[in-house]
């Protein structure tokens, strides 16, 4: 048995989300250009730089496995045209790093909304996170930003039932949305359970070229979905390598709704 000690704090819904930084501009204007990556908890040395370089200009940033109490803090906290969103998952025991979902954008949000899986991953035991921020839009609506990191290495109905909150944040919005993370789609049965809440939402994919990974069992893990929006290109930045996923770059415009 793992000692008490060794084990990660965890977080959960009832915890307050952290809100660094401050947006300065409202609201979003026509282009909406955007950034999904997992970044591995910035392990890898450079990552810092890449990151700050990719951010540069984009109006949404939607991170998993984001930190805080971290030494990227002093970036996120200085950035002055970003406001972030963190929702906490977990804090290791030894660092004190915290670690989550977090979202940047360069308008305010308007409301923000932790879900915590209702339950935890095997052994350290944790849970994951969705969190849901609004956005005003310039032609009037507002737009839901869901940035979720799916639970892994638990059964199919656990998992179904984590997808289960992403329908409940779904079926209070009619607007514009975009949704994207790491839904941990390793099997066809996951990818098509995951498939079945967007689709019954009026969720599209964003398809892309990229390549399968062997660490992720050759499937796609990271997925971008939208609705109320034209996508104008999405890419996969396959070269990057400061992370064991892959950032994507995506440019979504407005509708007249």
């Amino acid at each position: 048995m793992i000692k008490r000690t060794l084990l990660p704090h965890s977080f959960t819904a009832a915890d307050t989300a952290l809100h660094i930084g401050e947006a300065k501009q409202v609201p979003l204007s026509p282009i909406i250009r955007c950034l999904v990556w997992n970044i591995w908890k910035a392990k890898r040395r450079g990552w810092l730089e890449e990151f700050s370089q990719l951010c540069r200009d984009k109006d949404l940033v939607i991170l998993q496995e984001a930190v805080s109490n971290a030494p990227s803090d002093a970036f996120f906290a200085r950035n002055d045209s970003f406001e972030w969103v963190m929702a906490r998952s977990h804090k290791h025991p030894r660092t004190a790093i915290e670690t989550g979902v977090k979202t940047g954008c360069i308008a305010a949000s308007l409301s923000s909304t932790i879900y915590a899986s209702p339950h935890s991953e095997p052994i350290v035991n944790t849970q994951k996170m969705l969190l849901q921020t609004v956005y005003p839009l310039s032609n009037g609506y507002e737009l839901l930003v869901l940035n979720m990191h799916a639970i892994n290495f638990v059964s199919n109905k656990k998992y179904v039932s984590h997808l289960d909150q992403l329908a409940g944040a779904l079926d209070h919005h009619n607007g514009p949305v975009i949704l994207a993370g790491d839904f941990n789609t390793w099997s066809l049965k996951r990818y098509g359970c995951f498939s079945d809440v967007a689709l019954s939402f009026g969720l599209i994919e964003a398809k892309m070229q990229r390549r399968r990974k062997w660490a992720h069992m050759n499937q796609h893990l990271d997925h971008v979905l939208y609705r109320g929006l034209t996508l104008r290109g999405i890419e996969s930045l396959d070269h990057v390598k400061l992370s064991d996923h892959s950032p994507i770059t995506a440019t979504f415009e407005q509708e007249n709704l």
